[in-house]
């Protein structure tokens, strides 16, 4: 059985509280934090940090085919470039309610890549449950995606999954959607003492441009990990309460229509 090595809550923001450059972006998130705290304290045993120990900035979108063969077999094919480094990272998943179901696949990588897997939980509100089953390998610059048999010779396990799709088929961007990702972490709480267990807070935004300044979508997460998945219950009851208290707590933070960031470049791709 597939250990989950870590247990992720995510819940859509206001994309419009986080409009500015960086002094304005700065400020927001220094603000969810601080009423965050103050929030989940009561629940969990200590938090920590502050908005500014890592940043991430990533080109990323979707590819599928015409007709969304793989999204409709509850997969997704999600390609990632660092604007930093211009590392190019292609990423294989598999999504179910179901954790048997989500396991039950092979999603090793084509030899030569190295091994790069996850099975985690992704989290919703109010409490709803996902199993992810992941698989990410680099690429060169110039390594082509234009047909499914492309990401077949990568994930060489997805051929007999998909074996109703042709492997000629052709990908492209979903909705010719590129969106620019940043991602600021910093914060912390304490989940568990003994053992000691830590979860880890983020920010993603999603612009249109490089440098654009008003967020197309806004996403706060917090996880926490265990590759042995030994997890405690009073970690979980935890974890638990924050999240609840999150949601009925940060008020206009939250943006309760929006749609998660996968959902928003399909419902692009549709109109």
């Amino acid at each position: 059985m597939q250990a989950v090595a870590s247990r992720e809550y995510k819940m859509m923001l206001q994309a419009a509280k986080f409009v500015g450059e960086e002094a304005q972006l700065r400020e927001a998130a220094g603000g969810l934090w601080r009423d965050l705290a103050g929030i989940i304290l009561p629940s969990v045993l200590a938090v920590s940090g502050t908005d500014d120990v890592e940043r991430k900035r990533r080109k990323v979108c979707f590819l599928d085919t015409a007709d969304h063969a793989m999204r409709g077999r509850d997969y997704v094919i999600r390609e990632r470039i660092d604007l930093d480094d211009e590392e190019r990272e292609l990423t294989l998943k598999f999504r179910h309610q179901d954790r048997y179901i989500s396991q039950d696949r092979d999603m090793q990588p084509a030899k030569g890549f190295s091994e790069d897997m996850k099975f985690e939980e992704d989290i919703k509100p109010r409490f709803q449950a996902l199993y992810s089953f992941s698989s990410s390998v680099l690429l060169k610059p110039d390594t082509a995606l234009g047909t499914l048999k492309d990401v077949h010779d990568l994930f060489p396990g997805l051929a007999k999954a998909v074996e109703d799709v042709p492997e000629s088929a052709p990908l492209a961007i979903v909705g010719d959607f590129i969106g620019y990702e940043r991602v600021i972490k910093g914060t912390t709480f304490q989940i568990g003492k003994d053992p000691e267990a830590f979860a880890e807070c983020s920010l993603t935004l999603w612009y249109a441009e490089e440098q654009g300044e008003e967020p197309l979508v806004a996403e706060f997460s917090f996880k926490y990990k265990d590759e042995k998945e030994d997890y405690t219950a009073a970690q979980a009851r935890r974890a638990h309460g924050a999240f609840l208290a999150m949601q009925d707590k940060l008020g206009d933070w939250i943006d309760g229509e929006s749609m998660t960031k996968t959902a928003y470049v399909y419902a692009k791709a549709v109109g």
